[in-house]
């Protein structure tokens, strides 16, 4: 029985991953609706603006101001007043340290005119 199920798996995985590779591959959330630094962040949430409550990924730009490692999720920090202030939830550092550009890309939820979450969020340096 467990040969006959290895047998079927293979071409299964092929059939699986041709597929993925017709459709452009699976994505772990929605492209972003808009790239922007700190500094234009505030204008660019503008194009938003009635969207609360819909699935909405954003990336932003800009030095890392905190990284706090919680119990299983990790909080950073980008951005600093006057501009928006966002918190990245997310599940690892990866050594990234406070003072260093990263970009971070998520799903958008404003939690007032100054702050913005962005949970899951991902975060990268820049390219």
């Amino acid at each position: 029985m467990i040969q006959h199920i290895r047998r079927l798996a293979l071409p299964a995985a092929g059939l699986v991953i041709g597929l993925l590779s017709l459709a452009g591959g699976l994505q772990a959330q929605p492209a972003p609706t808009f790239r922007a630094t700190c500094a234009e962040l505030r204008s660019a949430l503008k194009s938003l603006q009635g969207k609360e409550g819909e699935l909405i990924t954003i990336e932003v730009e800009g030095p890392l101001t905190m990284a706090r490692v919680g119990e299983g999720l990790t909080y950073l920090g980008l951005c600093r007043a006057p501009d928006p202030q966002v918190l990245c939830v997310t599940y690892d550092t990866n050594g990234r340290k406070p003072g260093e550009t990263v970009i971070v890309a998520g799903a958008w939820e404003q939690v007032g005119p100054d702050h913005v979450k962005l949970d899951p969020c991902l975060h990268h340096p820049p390219e």
